[in-house]
């Protein structure tokens, strides 16, 4: 069976066609397994936070205010 001119082109047409499909399908994939992994690390940050913010923040140590230094003397003004 031979192909016309005309029907030759559009064979050819529907091979580029399906190579651009091919190739977005690809990219697609591609696309889904990295907003996969994506997820997957926000997932675990997320996790992380969580268990941080559990946990509660640790207490501030009191630090003790230094007070006047006594030298045993008293002094009295007039």
């Amino acid at each position: 069976m031979t192909l016309t001119p005309l029907e030759k082109e559009l064979l050819a047409c529907v091979e580029e066609l399906e190579k651009s499909v091919s190739a977005c399908m690809q990219r697609q994939l591609e696309q889904e397994q990295a907003l996969s992994d994506l997820r997957s690390e926000l997932n675990a940050s997320l996790s992380t936070l969580h268990g941080a913010l559990e946990a509660g923040p640790k207490p501030p140590e009191k630090i003790k205010p230094e007070g006047r230094k006594r030298s045993g003397f008293i002094f009295k003004r007039p």
